[in-house]
Order: C-alpha cells, then structure tokens, then sequence
C-alpha cells in the first residue's frame, strides 16, 4: 500500500518505468548535461557534509557494521549562501540504533534575523542524544521526538522525520511536516509518507515560537521490512524536485541486484535533485503541487537537500 502525500496531488508515485533499453541511455542524458554542470558550479561542495562537520552526534568508529540491522550513509548540498554556509536542513544517522532522521530549517525565519538551521541543528543532535538512551534493539521515536523537542531552545522552527528498524525487522517513523521517508522494495516504491501542512508550502514545524507545532501532531508509521529493503529519507528539497519515478530508475542502475553502494546512492540522488533544482524549464512535484494550490510555476525548487538512505541489513 503506497500513502498518497498531499503535497503530490493526484501524482501517480509509480509511474511505469520505460524499457531497460531506454533507461540507461536517458540517464547518460542526465549525468553528462545535468551532473557536469552541478560539478563545475558547485565543486567545493560536492562531497558527503559529514554528521561531524555539522555538529550532530555519531556512533562510535569502532561500530561493527555487520551487526547494524541498517547500514545508511547521507549526503548534503546546502544552496549557495554565504550567510548560511551551513544552511538550514541537518541530520544524523546512529546506525548503532539503526536510526536515522532530518530537520529542514523554516526559510521565513530570516526576515526576523532568525537563521532556522541553528533550530533544526539543535533538534538533531537532542534527538541523537536522546536515541542512545533508548534500550538496545527498540527504539521509541515518539519518547525520542518528545524529549528532543523540550531540550531545544534555538530560535526558529524546523520539520523533522526520523526512522529506525527494531530487532523484530518492524519499521517505525515520525513525521512532523513536509520532510519524509520513502521504501523501496526491490527498486519499486512499497511505501511513502505523507507531507502535513497547513496550506501550500506552510509544513507543520516544530519550534519554540506559539505559533509553532508540537510533537503532538507528529504521524507514526509501522510496517514490516525485509531485508535488502531501501530505506530514502530527505528534507524537501529532495521531495519537491525529483518524482519517485527517477529515483526508482536510480535503484534499478545503482542498486543491480540489492548490491548498490548506500553512499553512492546517497550522492547520485542527491546531485539528481540539484540538477533538478537548478533547471529553470524542468516540470518537478513542487510545480505539479503548486499549481493545484492555484499557483502557475515553472523549474525546479532551489533548497538545501538531505539525502539518507539505508539498507534493511537481515535475512
């Protein structure tokens, strides 16, 4: 069963695939005259933002990945703005815990001086912290969002998504506002959140303003895994300008087998929603989302983008 999100209204979230024939030479396409250009103009920050350079905790060196139910990695390009070098999306993975999540700082803070990334940063790491001390095997993501959310004081507001997987291969999420989570099962969408909002481009948002949300209103989301499942989880900025369709073609040549590289994925879908974000002409789910709130757009959504993705990790 496939959660139809509000914010893709009557997009179909398994558009056929074309034939393999077709596949590989469309994305030829894209990487040489999408991807060269990202390359040229965004060198410096082409590379994985690591959760260390950001500030949010991380599991200890020493962990043994064999034992991890879910082997995820992120990859991070904040939008060109020397103000907000950090930008204003953040994220952590505890693959210890076999949990991960992603805040998107609220944009409109900045008219009040406000950079909301310093919130989303903040929720983050309390929500990391707060994780280690959940018992081994279990973690409670509604307890976690809860705790998170009174220890963080920042100014600004944020969404934030976190997933995790539990020692009985059940699937477990929580979701406040326009980020969120994607599973594919062999390379085909199985399952997708969905976006709250109070009205086009206004998501539900944690903060400390009253005009903010809480985690009261936060969506849970159960589900059975299996393994070789591909756990995407993303700010909007992913969301809103790539269709699951290309992210399902992205598995099927990155993921041949169930044997694609979790970094590797991380980077090309990130890089593929930038190139996305940068074309002024390209039809995107922003603009398909704008236009049935009444609002005629054109071109992809220039943001920060997070992309983490996981692999389920058990027979």
């Amino acid at each position: 069963m496939v959660a139809r999100a509000n914010h893709f209204p009557k997009i179909d979230p398994k558009y056929p695939l074309e034939d393999d024939a077709q596949i590989i030479p469309d994305f030829l396409r894209i990487l040489k005259k999408r991807i060269s250009v990202l390359k040229k103009k965004r060198k410096k920050i082409m590379k994985n933002l690591s959760i260390i350079d950001s500030g949010i905790v991380v599991d200890d060196k020493n962990r043994n990945k064999n034992k991890s139910i879910m082997l995820a990695s992120g990859f991070y390009l904040p939008k060109s703005n020397p103000e907000k070098p950090l930008g204003e999306d953040a994220h952590f993975i505890c693959e210890e815990e076999s949990t991960m999540g992603v805040a998107d700082g609220v944009g409109g803070w900045a008219k009040h001086g406000i950079d909301a990334g310093d919130y989303a940063r903040e929720l983050m790491s309390n929500v990391a912290k707060a994780v280690k001390h959940e018992p081994e095997g279990y973690v409670n993501l509604r307890r976690v969002l809860d705790e998170a959310y009174l220890q963080t004081k920042a100014n600004g507001s944020s969404t934030a998504s976190i997933v995790t997987v539990d020692k009985e291969h059940v699937f477990h999420a929580i979701n406040v506002g326009d980020s969120g989570f994607m599973i594919f099962r062999n390379n085909k969408l199985l399952y997708r959140s969905m976006i709250q909002q109070h009205r086009f481009n206004r998501p539900y948002q944690l903060g400390n303003d009253k005009r903010s949300d809480t985690p009261k209103i936060a969506q849970e989301y159960r589900l059975k895994v299996l393994g070789g499942d591909i756990v995407i989880l993303g700010s909007d900025g992913l969301w809103d300008n790539v269709f699951v369709s290309e992210i399902e073609k992205t598995l099927m040549l990155r993921n041949v087998e169930g044997k694609g590289d979790v970094h590797d994925l991380a980077s090309f879908i990130a890089q593929l929603a930038f190139s996305f974000s940068m074309d002024k002409n390209t039809l995107c789910p922003y603009a398909e989302a704008a236009k049935h709130a009444g609002i005629q757009r054109v071109g992809g959504k220039v943001d920060d983008i997070t992309v983490l993705v996981a692999r389920v990790n058990f027979q």
